[in-house]
């Protein structure tokens, strides 16, 4: 008992008959379509998305926003923090800075100034202790 199959597409709202090979390529490329819009969905941000899903946008807004007194606090700590740097002595600024601000390590530092990485340990240690007690007067 043979049985021929037929296959057919759908274009132009006409349905077509096609080859088995036709039938199989049309529909890989619709269903590999489909799975790019669901992750395109999935990953999709709008205030049109939000709006569908019934999420509160002004909600979610409000608690991503840094509270006001948060941001006072931080651009404080962030002034003591430079007027205290503004006090150490030279070559006790000129560690944190190359450390920090340079982004060195402490055995580069060490090398080039002809220490142990140890020493450069230590005297870091005592400059952030330094500077931790001029932040809190």
């Amino acid at each position: 008992m043979s049985v021929n199959k037929k296959y057919t597409i759908i274009v132009k709202r006409q349905r077509v008959e096609v080859s088995e090979a036709v039938y199989r390529a049309y529909h890989k490329e619709r269903e590999a379509e489909r799975y790019q819009n669901k992750l395109i969905r999935q990953n999709e941000l709008s205030l049109e998305r939000f709006h569908e899903d019934g999420v509160n946008i002004d909600y979610l807004i409000v608690r991503v926003q840094p509270d006001i007194v948060d941001k006072l606090i931080h651009q404080e700590q962030l002034e003591s923090l430079w007027a205290a740097l503004d006090i150490l002595p030279e070559d006790e600024r000129s560690l944190i800075d190359e450390i920090f601000f340079n982004e060195k390590s402490e055995s580069q530092i060490a090398q080039s100034i002809g220490l142990n990485q140890s020493t450069v340990s230590r005297r870091l240690s005592k400059i952030l202790s330094k500077l931790k007690k001029l932040i809190e007067i």
